[in-house]
């Protein structure tokens, strides 16, 4: 009999399971005892939604490494159009030709020209978004040409983001494009707090660093709703052979 601890008998006898040890039964020991339907059972109930849903993530997780490996290609010639729009398609064969002018691989590069950044009538955010791009894109050297109505670009011009097309382009190339070459009307920086000029220096008079291209019967194709937009060729571009060839490319039938 058991004793109790005022030394009193009790009515439950040595082998109750109360004084018996503890064990621990492993899962693997459970799982061994169990019958073939209880393991069904029990792997239904617990382990086969976890199990789906583990594979399903790291099938997503597949694909979206593929696709991001599979689908990228390197950018040979990136440009922003300010204030206008095409329509997708249309620059989607625009940048194909371009492309293929400027003997690039399609499967390991590619054309990119940026039609989305509406700098007037939108809203002061949106505004403020896409300037904050394109001045990312010049510091780190990875815009090559950009396209504005006059307006933007003689703001951009007066920055200094353009080069002088006299100390880029041959005299024989300037001479082609002399009907088309724009002289920007630079702002007067009167503001002492007015940025630098994005890592440029502010020019102290105009200079012939755009290029009309109304004239252009290749840019025309793609019906931007600008009656002259200006292309300038951007200072910090690491691509400036591409750049010049992006305005051959425009001008094919001048001599």
């Amino acid at each position: 009999m058991a004793i109790n601890i005022n030394n009193k008998k009790t009515k439950l006898s040595d082998e109750a399971s109360i004084y018996t040890s503890h064990k621990t039964v492993s899962e693997k020991e459970t799982w061994e005892k169990m019958s073939r339907a209880e393991k069904k059972t029990q792997f239904k109930e617990y382990y086969l939604t976890p199990l789906l849903i583990g594979i399903m993530v790291i099938c997503i997780a597949g694909y979206l490494i593929y696709d991001a490996v599979s689908s990228y290609r390197d950018i040979v010639l990136l440009t922003a159009v300010i204030n206008d729009h095409f329509d997708e398609e249309k620059l989607e064969e625009f940048n194909a030709d371009l492309l293929e002018h400027l003997n690039g691989d399609a499967k390991k590069e590619k054309v990119s020209i940026e039609d989305d950044y509406m700098l007037s009538g939108s809203g002061g955010a949106e505004s403020l978004k896409g300037s904050e791009q394109i001045t990312s894109y010049i510091y780190a050297k990875q815009l090559d040409t950009m396209i504005a109505d006059e307006e933007f670009f003689n703001h951009y011009a007066s920055l200094g983001c353009f080069h002088d097309l006299r100390t880029i382009l041959t005299d024989e190339q300037l001479s082609k494009y002399s009907d088309y070459l724009y002289y920007p009307e630079l702002e007067e920086n009167n503001d002492p707090n007015a940025p630098s000029g994005l890592q440029t220096i502010r020019p102290s008079e105009t200079y012939p660093c755009g290029i009309i291209l109304s004239g252009s019967p290749v840019y025309s194709s793609l019906e931007g709703a600008q009656t002259e937009p200006i292309m300038g060729i951007v200072v910090t571009s690491d691509r400036l052979d591409n750049a010049i060839a992006f305005l051959e490319y425009l001008f094919p039938d001048v001599n």
